[in-house]
């Protein structure tokens, strides 16, 4: 992560200056107006969008697992290369070195909250069954480590947080308010989930309640529905922090430790 000239308010760089960025995560900022709204090169942002949309079917439909994080890795630098020849700046997308400190300490604490929350789900025999992830049962004991504490934190966590909460809403909020362009950001998020839904259908207990077409149709809107209601989550806590580290923590807690919730599940009860 790195600085821009953002780093003092004595260049005009972009519309939101950084005390406005260190409150974004208030209420009372939601519905404001940038300064100097930007056109921030609608040309620019689709090309990302187009970018990361062929990448997530390649990524979930061609690629094995170990060609993930090279993969999504070049994507993002890409996409991140984008971003900043439309002038997008560091701060806007999260990326401040100046408060990685704080998005750590932040993100840290969610990830503790999550974790309280897998061991009770796992200790509660009702809901331990979600665990029963069959591509833990039928993979090795290192591969779900792998996924766990490798794959897992950066091909999706890094890669979709940076992507997300960094550059797309960094861009849309040049020239819309910072709730606009969050819940355009988060519902982007959701349609970006609907290939992982429909595979995870197939390997989760979860999906024997959504049989038929019916079945099909609800489990992908509340898919999308669901991911879009943990982006503005994950916003808000990159926001807080005013750093993508924040929320990339977050993100991790959420999926790894979902993971690791399965493999105790699985490889020790």
């Amino acid at each position: 992560m790195t600085q821009d000239r953002g780093a003092t308010e004595q260049v005009a760089f972009w519309s939101w200056p950084l005390r406005d960025w260190d409150v974004m995560w208030k209420p009372s900022t939601w519905l404001r107006k940038p300064p100097t709204p930007h056109k921030a090169h609608l040309f620019h942002l689709l090309a990302i969008v187009g970018l990361a949309s062929y990448a997530n079917v390649i990524a979930n439909k061609v690629l094995s697992d170990v060609w993930h994080i090279p993969f999504n890795l070049g994507v993002l630098a890409v996409a991140l290369f984008i971003g900043r020849r439309a002038g997008t700046s560091w701060t806007s997308m999260g990326l401040r070195g100046d408060r990685v400190r704080r998005g750590t300490r932040v993100g840290l604490l969610v990830m503790g909250v999550i974790a309280v929350g897998v061991v009770l789900a796992i200790a509660i025999p009702s809901t331990r069954e979600i665990f029963k992830d069959d591509r833990v049962i039928e993979h090795s004991l290192w591969w779900a480590l792998a996924q766990a504490l490798i794959r897992i934190p950066i091909a999706t966590a890094f890669y979709e947080e940076v992507l997300f909460r960094g550059i797309v809403f960094g861009m849309l909020v040049r020239r819309n308010s910072p709730l606009i362009a969050a819940l355009w950001t988060s519902l982007l998020f959701g349609f970006w989930h609907i290939l992982p839904t429909i595979d995870t259908l197939k390997v989760n207990p979860a999906g024997d309640l959504f049989s038929g077409i019916a079945g099909f149709v609800i489990a992908i809107v509340g898919a999308v529905g669901g991911t879009m209601l943990a982006g503005l989550a994950f916003l808000w806590i990159r926001l807080y922090a005013n750093s993508t580290a924040a929320s990339i923590l977050a993100h991790i807690g959420t999926n790894s430790l979902a993971m690791l919730g399965a493999v105790f599940v699985v490889h020790v009860l």
